[in-house]
């Protein structure tokens, strides 16, 4: 039996999940799993030897992902098969009212995170299609996993308005802290400027999206990318589409079809 997956787990959820609609809907959960089931993903939480970090050093630095299911730690493929289950998914209907939610086995983007001494993750708002799959982005979990963390390191996800103007939401990736939020819309977020913790601890998440069906035969070719955002008054680094101008040209004024 899935330890994650009792009837008192998910009651526990359906307490402790509540939404906010405005300026998109979204969830800050302080006591995401009872503590002792917390505490087994935090401490088998580790990433196979050898595997480096994003090369993408403009946008996110030092980050660090694996996806692969099968080389997860037990306790956190346990954790995900909760999170990807019937009852958990249907919770999450529920609170955010969107009918017909569906995991995403491939953990496709998401799975392990972690970020090191002055990394980073710049605002944006996420992808909303996956190329040739008939899905459409619809919610972001993060779940955070670090014991230790002092405020003083940074590293708090920032939830922005659609139009880049207010930063309503800002959580620090204490242990058990999580976050759920709309990503069909500009769903802007991020920890934007470089953690300062020490050089042997991590910013470690768990991240898990979830699509729903999605059919239509035109889909807007920015939606298959993050689209980076710079912050009002801040002075950063060139932001939104690199490439070059035909591919911009696509990107922006071209639809994508099936």
């Amino acid at each position: 039996m899935n330890i994650f997956s009792s009837e008192k787990v998910f009651d526990h959820h359906n307490k402790t999940i509540f939404v906010k609609d405005t300026p998109y809907q979204h969830s800050h959960i302080e006591n995401f799993l009872p503590d002792d089931l917390i505490e087994k993903v935090s401490e088998n939480f580790s990433f196979p030897e050898g595997l480096g970090p994003s090369s993408d050093a403009l946008f996110q630095k030092t980050k660090r992902g694996l996806d692969d299911y099968k080389q997860f730690p037990k306790s956190i493929q346990n954790f995900i098969d909760h999170l990807n289950s019937e009852t958990f998914v249907k919770i999450l209907e529920n609170k955010f009212k969107i009918p017909g939610l569906i995991p995403d086995p491939t953990l496709f983007g998401g799975g392990m995170h972690e970020s090191r001494k002055g990394g980073y993750l710049k605002l944006h708002s996420d992808f909303i299609y996956i190329r040739k799959r008939k899905v459409k982005r619809m919610l972001n979990l993060l779940i955070y996993l670090n014991k230790n963390w002092n405020k003083s390191w940074g590293g708090a996800i920032e939830l922005w308005d659609q139009k880049m103007e207010n930063n309503f939401l800002k959580v620090y990736p204490h242990i058990n802290n999580a976050v759920v939020f709309r990503t069909d819309t500009e769903s802007n977020h991020g920890f934007p400027d470089p953690i300062k913790c020490p050089d042997n601890e991590g910013r470690k998440s768990i991240a898990v999206y979830y699509y729903i069906k999605e059919n239509s035969f035109f889909r807007r070719t920015k939606y298959f990318y993050a689209r980076w955002k710079r912050r009002p008054g801040v002075d950063e680094p060139k932001f939104g589409d690199n490439r070059n101008i035909i591919e911009r040209f696509k990107n922006k004024f071209l639809f994508r079809f099936k």
